[in-house]
């Protein structure tokens, strides 16, 4: 079953943009401060459960952003995809 090209860049721009509102949150959970200045009056640390979850699925976003489209292109090559025919000269 092969999926269409944009629902992959679809996926990947979705991802993206859960990544960027994923580590706004952990940051907001923690008590950083935003660019405004403006602070949320939580004050949760790395060792609380929430953080480590959500900082867990951070990693795993950004590994499959950085590995996702690498192994889309790799795979359709091993399993002998869409090659172009290999050009003879023949004299």
């Amino acid at each position: 079953m092969k999926m269409p090209r944009r629902l992959f860049e679809a996926a990947f721009i979705a991802s993206a943009i859960l990544l960027v509102a994923l580590v706004g949150a952990v940051n907001c959970l923690q008590g950083t401060l935003f660019v405004g200045g403006l602070k949320c009056q939580l004050n949760d640390t790395s060792s609380d459960l929430t953080i480590k979850v959500l900082a867990t699925l951070i990693f795993l976003i950004f590994l499959g952003l950085l590995v996702g489209p690498i192994v889309l292109t790799i795979i359709p090559a091993l399993r002998g995809g869409r090659t172009k025919p290999r050009r003879t000269d023949k004299t």
